[in-house]
């Protein structure tokens, strides 16, 4: 760390050099965040110029394992979805029970 408080700049070379070899175990964007002590979201920023600049040059490194996703958050998506197509689907019904009397 930086007398500021801020974590020192993490150059190009240390960059690549980390991301290689996360890339060689298999590992992921966090995995990368955590070797380099950064958040995954600094992490990304980096990548991201980081990359932009080594595409210019004919440099396309490859990616990183994506990221296991915690299901629950699509599971809880999944329900609402579903309740709200039943109560739809309720409202239907009830619509077309009405409309024939």
């Amino acid at each position: 760390m930086e007398s500021n408080g801020k974590a020192a700049p993490i150059s190009a070379k240390q960059f690549v050099t980390a991301y290689v070899e996360t890339h060689k175990a298999g590992g992921t964007i966090a995995d990368l965040a955590e070797k380099l002590d950064r958040s995954v979201e600094q992490v990304r920023a980096k990548k991201n110029s980081l990359f932009a600049n080594l595409r210019k040059q004919g440099v396309n490194l490859p990616s990183l394992k994506r990221q296991e996703r915690d299901g629950s958050a699509y599971a809880e998506a999944v329900e609402l979805g579903m309740a709200y197509m039943a109560e739809v689907n309720a409202d239907i019904v009830s619509d077309s029970d009405t409309s024939e009397e």
